[in-house]
């Protein structure tokens, strides 16, 4: 109790600056790996997915600190990652859930105060509609099961309408397709800080949610949840090909790999469980980079549509070396960590659905192409914009770890 109060405390007084906030937070990672009680509801790093994810969102801060240059913007990163490692680390349920709808308001704060255009007023009506409707039936869940979900991992046997609404909570934030309409609405209209909060952090809620449910899962209802992440996969593909602004394809691209990940997650065996999770750490730091890309050019030239998104080899050498690193790293090419990710899952969906692997080739040619086709958008062309240098030092980071091996080894 005494320790979880002097965090609290610290953590205001950290709060207010942004390099003291970063430093404060790496301590208390390596300070507090051991359980943490607090009234009864226990916080501890219960498992290394959770613990990587936290180091995730100890990178994302570091490039949004170096990077962003409104304090407003900055300190509502904070909050949110304050909100987020209370989440990674609860094993309480209900604890689970109050964190969870927690973090969708300082991404609406900043969707709604710093957005340039009129329609993030429809974004947010999509991202709080989704929010509620799908995440208030957990509560139901909650009370009609005598409080059983008390802790975040359990073994139950529950109706399937129970595990649907249970399921449900979660997967908005995968976003699974279907459930996902609100994604590219908030990546559309949201400045660059929230678009990277929202694609690398965000997003692994729904994951790390849905990797504490799965254990009232039963094979008879996995098939339904099979074919919608397996039509997430396709259609998001296809539709990266027919956007005309960059962001909306960052943001379906990054549909088509929560959907993998959703896809992998469901085979229910070694090889593919540790693909979605490999795919959703490498998603994290992809997806973040690639829209802090796509702001940079967006914040040079005033524009994010693919037919102006030209002249990085022309502009800067080091940043189109790096963005060349980051979109093949998006498409999965070896030896980044999707693509290890990719192989394995690829393994483990041969060994159980054989009659898939044709429209699984189809998948990965598509998925590949439209990320040879950004690049394709962003090499040539004239000259338009004078990238500094420090554009790129801000990724270096990032992208080593796109590429560390560390990863597998912890995970496996």
């Amino acid at each position: 109790m005494l320790a979880l109060v002097d965090f609290f405390f610290l953590s205001l007084y950290f709060f207010f600056n942004k390099i003291f906030f970063c430093y404060f937070i790496v301590m208390f990672i390596f300070y507090y790996l051991n359980s943490i009680s607090w009234g009864g509801l226990y916080f501890f790093f219960d498992s290394s997915v959770y613990l990587v994810l936290v180091f995730m969102s100890v990178f994302i801060l570091g490039l949004i600190c170096l990077s962003e240059k409104k304090i407003m913007l900055v300190m509502l990163t904070q909050l949110l990652i304050i909100v987020c490692l209370f989440f990674f680390i609860s094993m309480n349920m209900f604890m689970l859930y109050i964190m969870f709808e927690l973090s969708i308001f300082p991404i609406l704060i900043m969707i709604l105060g710093y957005g340039s255009q009129i329609e993030k007023i429809n974004a947010s009506y999509y991202l709080v509609f989704y929010a509620v409707f799908c995440s208030s039936p957990f509560l139901y869940v909650y009370f009609t099961s005598s409080y059983n979900l008390f802790f975040a991992y359990f073994n139950l046997v529950l109706s399937w309408e129970m595990v649907f609404f249970l399921s449900l909570c979660f997967l908005v934030k995968f976003p699974v397709y279907f459930l996902h309409l609100w994604l590219p609405k908030a990546h559309v209209e949201a400045p660059t800080t929230a678009s990277m909060l929202l694609a690398g952090l965000l997003l692994k809620l729904g994951t790390g949610g849905y990797l504490r449910v799965m254990a009232v899962y039963n094979n008879v209802y996995l098939l339904s949840w099979v074919i919608i992440s397996f039509l997430g996969m396709i259609m998001g593909s296809f539709l990266c090909i027919f956007q005309s602004d960059s962001k909306s394809v960052a943001a379906y691209s990054s549909i088509v790999h929560m959907s993998f990940v959703f896809f992998s997650l469901l085979i229910l065996c070694k090889a593919t469980k540790l693909g979605g999770v490999l795919m959703m750490i490498s998603h994290g730091y992809v997806s973040t980079l690639m829209f802090y890309l796509i702001g940079e050019f967006f914040h040079q030239s005033g524009t994010r549509m693919m037919s102006y998104l030209s002249g990085f080899m022309m502009s800067s050498m080091m940043l189109f070396y790096m963005m060349v690193l980051v979109f093949l790293c998006n498409g999965g090419v070896p030896p980044s960590m999707s693509f290890f990710s990719e192989f394995m899952g690829l393994t483990g969906m041969f060994l159980l659905y054989k009659s898939f692997f044709a429209l699984l080739f189809f998948y990965f040619f598509v998925s590949f192409y439209f990320s040879i086709y950004i690049l394709s958008c962003s090499m040539m062309g004239p000259s338009m914009n004078n990238f500094l240098y420090w554009v790129f030092g801000y990724m270096l980071p990032g992208v080593i770890l796109m590429f560390n091996f560390f990863w597998l080894s912890l995970l496996c």
